[in-house]
């Protein structure tokens, strides 16, 4: 079993599991550093778990609703724990988001309604204080540190009251969680809401930043979305370089992992064009 081990200063390199990834990795020995795997993939795809024979493991969630009002079930958080201690990952990332809402019949209160994608939450002072309850709650009993994803905001949210980046970082004030940077999130985010992404990634509490995101995005109906199956554009690729100016994260992973077929000669020349702008350590 290979585990991954990080130290300031120096960045590791990896990719988003996806079913081509495998296929890459013995094609391209040396070339990343791990592979981040979501809990949800091992929890019902077991056997994947033998990539961790080849490469070191960075595990990835979305079950844990830490932007919702609805608790994510003790067994759900027991396997998380369970995933975390077996694979050893150094930190579990998981989404400023919420993936459970309160039942949706009306009358007696009905079961939880689980969704089946991570939804962004509403930007206010309401949910600044609900993720910091249910990190605090969460932290002790998590093997490992959590670090926070921000999410793609694709349209306005009803009710709030501040920013993608205000919230982010009411969230670094209430709570010492280091961040997950989803550059590509970021940028979707921006154009989505009409703010110029340079100027909000020096608003970001960067200094946070213990792991960073790249993928592509898609425009449809005029909204930009989230797109694993693209590379990422020339902006991301600015932004990175940007953030990289204030931060040195301790990892760097490439999600190309919704298509089988993402030509690997792209994904290898986005691999080195990321590891020419880490630089030395």
């Amino acid at each position: 079993m290979k585990f991954l081990s990080t130290e300031p200063g120096v960045t590791k390199l990896g990719l988003a599991y996806g079913v081509g990834v495998p296929r890459f990795i013995a094609s391209n020995p040396g070339l990343i550093d791990y592979v981040e795997v979501p809990f949800e993939q091992l929890r019902h795809t077991p056997e994947l778990a033998a990539i961790q024979e080849t490469l070191p493991v960075v595990l990835h969630c979305a079950s844990l609703s830490i932007a919702g009002f609805v608790p994510a079930a003790d067994a759900v958080i027991e396997a998380i724990c369970r995933e975390a201690e077996r694979t050893r990952t150094p930190w579990i990332g998981e989404h400023l988001a919420f993936t459970s809402a309160d039942g949706l019949t009306e009358g007696p209160p009905a079961p939880p309604t689980e969704l089946t994608y991570t939804m962004c939450p509403q930007l206010s002072e309401e949910t600044v204080e609900r993720v910091a309850e249910n990190l605090a709650a969460l932290g002790p009993r998590m093997p490992v540190p959590l670090i926070l994803e921000n999410s793609p905001q694709y349209f306005a949210i009803p009710g709030s009251t501040m920013s993608m980046v205000e919230l982010i970082r009411r969230v670094a004030e209430r709570s010492e969680v280091g961040l997950l940077l989803d550059l590509s999130h970021f940028l979707i985010t921006s154009i989505n809401t009409g703010v110029d992404a340079r100027e909000a990634l020096e608003l970001m509490p960067l200094e946070r930043v213990v792991e960073i995101h790249l993928s592509g995005m898609s425009r449809q109906s005029g909204v930009m979305w989230d797109d694993h199956a693209e590379p990422a554009p020339a902006m991301v690729f600015e932004l990175l370089e940007q953030a990289l100016r204030r931060a040195r994260p301790r990892a760097l992973t490439l999600e190309y992992n919704w298509s089988p077929t993402f030509p690997h000669a792209i994904m290898q020349a986005q691999i080195e064009r990321a590891r020419r702008l880490l630089g030395p350590a």
